[in-house]
């Protein structure tokens, strides 16, 4: 019962954060986007909850697993609403739109290398984890209950990952269709700006596939 206390007030607060935040946001797009990355990370915290308490049932699992979803949560909430590459019929000028799909291409690409070493942190973390606990299993000092539990974990991860490379993927085609156009209107430099982003998003997909590899290569270690 304590639990179920602990996983419901780490939810509201995070709701609660996020209401307040974005109400003071002003511009439209910026708080539909800042709306979407809350709502991912109370969600991701919550699933994390869940996940350590699976694990565990402690605190101290709780809170490691709640610090893993929310790290997750974040970037899946990054895709809620409408994509700034949609809306150019809101802008005055054509330049105003390519402008505002450039900082959105920079924003996401913060928010996806902040993922990204978030997940490395956290796959090092349950590399070392789950190498310590096959060791204990093979000694019989650790239960195949505790290998399923610690693979349901590594799983979870595995789920949002492959999700946020999906979500980046059809993200990123939207991105080289407003560079195209910016190509075709002349304005070279807006679309060199938009082709360096999408670079960088493509490298931090690339890295997001490596990651999630090792994720897959993990709960065959624990298939038990």
């Amino acid at each position: 019962m304590k639990m179920k206390k602990f996983m419901a007030v780490l939810v509201v607060c995070t709701f609660s954060a996020s209401l307040v935040g974005c109400a003071n946001i002003q511009d439209d797009g910026k708080r539909t986007k800042t709306e979407g990355t809350l709502l991912g990370t109370g969600i991701g915290a919550g699933a994390g909850a869940a996940i350590g308490a699976i694990f565990g049932g402690s605190t101290k699992a709780t809170l490691i697993g709640a610090g893993i979803g929310a790290g997750i949560g974040a970037l899946s909430g990054f895709f809620v609403g409408k994509h700034v590459a949609d809306k150019k019929a809101e802008y005055a000028s054509h330049e105003e739109w390519l402008d505002a799909c450039i900082a959105d291409t920079e924003n996401l690409n913060e928010q996806t290398r902040e993922y990204n070493t978030k997940l490395a942190q956290d796959i090092n973390a349950l590399d070392k984890e789950s190498n310590a606990l096959v060791a204990q299993y093979k000694k019989n000092a650790a239960t195949r209950d505790q290998m399923r539990a610690e693979r349901k974990k590594v799983q979870a991860l595995q789920k949002d990952s492959e999700k946020n490379i999906a979500n980046l993927q059809k993200d990123v085609e939207k991105r080289r269709q407003a560079s195209a156009e910016a190509k075709a209107h002349g304005n070279t430099s807006h679309a060199q700006k938009m082709d360096a982003e999408i670079a960088k998003l493509d490298k931090q997909i690339k890295d997001m596939k490596a990651y999630n590899k090792r994720l897959a290569n993990i709960s065959v270690r624990l298939d038990v």
